[in-house]
């Protein structure tokens, strides 16, 4: 893949510290991925499903203040997919990025306070918390996708201390182990013992993505790419009651394994939905087969003189943030609740 030759950035002293050498290894990710643009990086983090301004990436390239955890994996992702990674090869990647943000995160930390002896505060007090679980409807965050991944060198090498060992240690041990309770607890496949005992579902609501599509009088979203699947949430209007859905088309060769969550607004208000659809699934789509959330498992009545969006989430099944959520076109249901007209027929 043919370089990119771009503004000359001002070089980053490896000396400088953790967040100057955290900054440098992101520049070294993206020349091993062939050198894009910052601009082409915003586009790319746009297709994998976490939009960022090229401004963002090359701030956090800078070494001037840490970026978020959320903007690192995007830049990642972002690198990796204009280089055309694989998936699994991606999915190490970002773990393994998600330890160095976690270590940096410790040891600017750590050393926010004033010189204290090195034993004056126990290791968990400056352990970060573990990752958060799948997040809420109301959050709003991001995701993406693609490289060899990164160098297994630490991410902040410094002079090895006592604490700083112990803190380093409970970081990555906190990432492995909050990785395989989130991904059992939260996104545990339907129908699975795990799915059964945590959630709750009425016997009668398919929780198994259908193939049937929407029908119906309904709209969606704009699409939205993971892992090349398509995805878009879409409302239907079905006599007194409206239907939240999520639509999803792998349009690639192979299986893809994703999680999808699903949420409805009424007058600007998140509303999650019930069931396991409302927490989050995983699922596999079929080379060139498009699936569709069960019709049943989000629906709500009509209230007279109110605005109701399906809103969706849709992300790689390596990752562990809801990431970028995308919404259906508005449906106004008018003051006798009976007739509801689109966005674009007001």
């Amino acid at each position: 893949m043919a370089s990119n030759q771009g503004r000359q950035e001002s070089p980053i002293d490896p000396e400088g510290g953790p967040l100057a050498l955290f900054a440098l290894e992101l520049r070294q990710l993206r020349e091993r991925c062939g050198r894009p643009t910052y601009r082409q990086l915003a586009t790319w983090s746009a297709k994998v499903g976490s939009p960022y301004s090229d401004t963002t990436f090359s701030t956090a390239a800078r070494g001037h203040t840490p970026p978020s955890r959320e903007v690192v994996l995007a830049f990642v992702r972002a690198c990796l997919a204009y280089a055309r990674t694989g998936r699994q090869q991606t999915a190490r990647a970002v773990g393994e990025w998600t330890a160095r943000w976690e270590a940096l995160e410790a040891e600017l930390n750590a050393g926010a306070v004033a010189q204290p002896p090195s034993d004056l505060f126990a290791p968990s007090e400056a352990a970060p918390s573990a990752p958060p679980p799948l997040r809420p409807v109301a959050t709003e965050d991001q995701t993406a996708e693609p490289l060899e991944p990164p160098s297994a060198t630490p991410a902040v090498p410094r002079t090895p201390s006592r604490r700083g060992k112990q803190v380093l240690a409970t970081v990555v041990g906190l990432v492995a182990l909050c990785g395989l309770v989130l991904v059992a607890r939260h996104i545990a496949a339907p129908g699975s013992a795990v799915a059964d005992s945590e959630y709750t579902v009425e016997a009668s609501v398919a929780t198994q993505p259908t193939s049937a599509g929407l029908g119906g009088n309904n709209r969606c979203g704009r699409p939205r790419y993971v892992d090349g699947v398509a995805w878009t949430p879409c409302t239907r209007a079905d006599g007194a009651r409206l239907v939240f859905a999520v639509q999803m088309t792998n349009t690639g060769p192979d299986p893809v394994t994703v999680k999808a969550k699903l949420a409805y607004v009424r007058a600007a208000v998140a509303h999650t939905c019930p069931g396991v659809w409302g927490r989050g699934v995983e699922l596999t789509v079929a080379p060139g087969k498009t699936v569709v959330s069960p019709l049943a498992e989000c629906t709500v009545a009509k209230l007279p003189a109110t605005a109701f969006q399906a809103k969706a989430w849709v992300i790689t099944s390596s990752d562990y943030s809801w990431g970028y959520r995308e919404m259906s076109q508005t449906i106004h249901v008018q003051p006798d609740g009976r007739t509801a007209l689109w966005a674009d027929e007001s």
